[in-house]
């Protein structure tokens, strides 16, 4: 690495470090305090209170790189034109691209970073800190991620309608399955007040088999009753699946599978998208970052730069929300509600570059 990209980066480093440190900081400093009265009140342990925002910590970090290195770039550069050395680095026939490529190859990287981390450490963590605030606060009170109500599944030729489906014990509740023939005419219906999973296979338990044989229908009561099913728990946990809680590449198989069944897969594909989108903003921020900072005069300070960050970042992150709400309402594409934020962003930098004296 040459002489100025060292020095470069000697600059702007300490100050991505400080301010990404910062926002973890605050971040952590504020959810303490909206949610330690519901932990004290619930007499979480105090290791248990420490492990609940060490689990959490990941995904802030993640949350704040981009503020950080938008705060980095605009700080470090700032200071190195107020004090001229940008000029002296012209003046000696220095191209540009000697200290602003450093800064971009970091964001570049930093965007990689994290994409991996927010793909690996970050969701598990994050999963971990929802599940222990649901057994320690909530008491174990069923969440959305365990549980399914009003269910209706298209199996191998058996319809099935599951009043709630609860994935922690592989149970489900007043289950009616509608088996069709070849011609989709109904042949027979078994309604339940319980279905239980053992030893691979299906158990039903208090119900009733109704039987249609042309104009002839006949019943049979049981207090329980194996069941030849293909389906198993896995199957009917894809459809009260969280998109959060699936790697990338699964959430994209996902979310093509449910699509080609004919499921509503918009809101795994908004997902899906900014998986990808919201890490690439690191990058984005870097290049307007630099764009801004270039285009200040002489005079720009510490307070100015974090003045531009942060009504840089409410502009993004508003954009970013009223994007994916209108991808995961329907009324734009999941590609471009996600992704206009960055291509907005994307287009302002260049349109500053290019107008740049």
């Amino acid at each position: 690495m040459r002489i100025i990209s060292r020095y470069v980066i000697r600059h702007f480093l300490p100050t991505f470090t400080l301010a990404l440190v910062t926002f973890v900081g605050l971040y952590l400093i504020i959810d303490f305090f909206e949610k330690v009265d519901n932990m004290l009140e619930k007499h979480v342990s105090t290791l248990q209170i420490a492990l609940y925002f060490l689990y959490k910590t990941p995904f802030i970090v993640t949350q704040g790189i981009p503020m950080a290195v938008l705060l980095g770039t605009l700080i470090s550069l700032g200071i190195l034109k107020r004090n001229r050395e940008l000029i002296a680095f012209e003046t000696a026939g220095v191209n540009p691209a000697s200290y602003i490529m450093p800064i971009v190859s970091t964001a570049l990287l930093l965007s990689l970073v994290h994409f991996g981390v927010g793909e690996t450490l970050s969701r598990a963590m994050n999963q971990r800190a929802q599940r222990l605030w649901q057994q320690e606060v909530m008491q174990n009170q069923a969440s959305v991620s365990y549980s399914h109500e009003n269910v209706w599944y298209h199996g191998n030729g058996v319809i099935y309608q599951i009043r709630l489906y609860d994935r922690s014990n592989q149970t489900m509740q007043k289950v009616s399955l509608f088996y069709t023939d070849s011609q989709f005419k109904l042949t027979q219906r078994l309604d339940a007040k319980r279905f239980r999973w053992d030893k691979n296979r299906w158990i039903a338990e208090d119900g009733l088999i109704l039987r249609f044989e042309g104009t002839k229908t006949t019943q049979e009561w049981f207090q329980q009753r194996e069941l030849n099913l293909r389906e198993t728990p896995r199957d009917f946990e894809r459809l009260e699946t969280i998109p959060e809680e699936l790697g990338w590449l699964d959430l994209y198989k996902y979310s093509r599978k449910i699509r080609l069944e004919g499921y509503n897969s918009t809101p795994y594909e908004v997902e899906l998208h900014m998986r990808m989108a919201f890490p690439l903003t690191t990058f984005v921020l870097a290049l307007l970052g630099i764009t801004i900072a270039l285009r200040q005069g002489m005079h720009g300070g510490i307070t100015l730069s974090v003045g531009i960050a942060m009504i840089v970042a409410f502009l993004y992150l508003t954009l970013l929300q009223l994007g994916s709400g209108m991808a995961t309402a329907g009324i734009l594409p999941p590609w471009i509600g996600v992704w206009a934020a960055n291509v907005i962003f994307a287009s302002l930098t260049g349109y500053l570059w290019m107008t740049k004296n």
